[in-house]
């Protein structure tokens, strides 16, 4: 089995850009050289690599091979500012493309302080691609980040899992809201007709809340609000009831804009999930995003 470089950065660009077309302009030969890469891949290996639909998207085959390219386009790159360092020009290094996946809850918490750190520290640019934290351990799967913030405990194969702690999310609601549709107090009945607020459609912490209360809570109205920071704003205007983490809303509380109605906190556990690969950067990024998460998130249980 021969595993070309060519090879490797075309399946990328296919996967990137969508099309044979697009990753042809990007790396500046014909539609036609880069159909004949990746078939000349495909025989290499025995497998088919893409789906050759619009964009382009991987088979699982493929996915193995685009994490490789991934792989080894961050090693190259480190050993690269290893080997040029300072030029002599005073110019600043090229910097390196570190993709990740993050969660929209700890991307407006705790999350992005420590990419700003990461920046500060070191030669990246940083490129988050985001999800619900149920979802992002597809991002490396697929091949398409280095490591992603998540709630799965079990490592994808090639991978390793740090516990990084838990996010605390609060049932809460503005007092006007609660005399409007609790004005007895939260029951199966009130809870089953008051305005929820839900991220999207994969969103499901509130139905666990529910589910704490009582199973017997038919699907109430829902309002959806796919932004963290304006989700928690929707609650604290009066759309509807929501979890919200503890971060977003300790000031509303302590204020009385919003207050707690029901005894159902959850508590969701995130990780870490990252390649096994010998890379000081991402060593590096792996520590500070521990740090980070580990001085503002609820410790991890054991």
């Amino acid at each position: 089995m021969d595993i070309s470089l060519d090879g490797l950065r075309t399946l990328r660009a296919v996967l990137e850009y969508g099309t044979f077309e697009a990753a042809a302009a990007e790396l500046h030969v014909t539609p036609s050289a880069v159909s004949q890469r990746i078939k000349a891949m495909e025989v290499s290996v025995g497998r088919v690599l893409v789906h050759r639909t619009k964009p382009a998207t991987p088979t699982s085959d493929g996915e193995v091979l685009v994490r490789l390219a991934e792989q080894w386009e961050l090693l190259s790159a480190e050993a690269r500012l290893e080997l040029v360092g300072d030029d002599g020009t005073g110019s600043p290094p090229r910097l390196i493309h570190l993709p990740i996946a993050g969660n929209s809850d700890s991307l407006a918490t705790w999350l992005l302080p420590a990419l700003a750190r990461i920046h500060r520290e070191h030669p990246v640019v940083v490129e988050v691609l985001r999800d619900d934290e149920s979802r992002n351990s597809d991002f490396l799967r697929s091949g398409e980040v280095l490591g992603a913030i998540t709630s799965d405990p079990v490592a994808i194969r090639g991978c390793t899992v740090v516990p990084l702690g838990s996010m605390r999310y609060l049932p809460v609601a503005t007092p006007h809201f609660l005399d409007t549709w609790m004005p007895d107090g939260a029951d199966e009945d009130s809870l089953s007709r008051a305005p929820m607020v839900s991220y999207d459609r994969n969103d499901h912490i509130q139905r666990e809340a529910l589910g704490r209360f009582s199973s017997h809570i038919s699907e109430p109205p829902t309002v959806y609000i796919p932004a963290s920071g304006e989700y928690h704003r929707a609650v604290e205007l009066g759309m509807g009831w929501g979890l919200v983490p503890t971060a977003q809303i300790t000031d509303a509380l302590t204020t009385g804009r919003v207050v707690r109605f029901l005894d159902a906190d959850v508590d969701v556990p995130l990780f870490w999930q990252y390649w096994k690969l010998s890379s000081p950067l991402l060593d590096a990024v792996t520590q500070i995003i521990v740090d980070a998460a580990r001085t503002e998130l609820l410790p991890a249980h054991p």
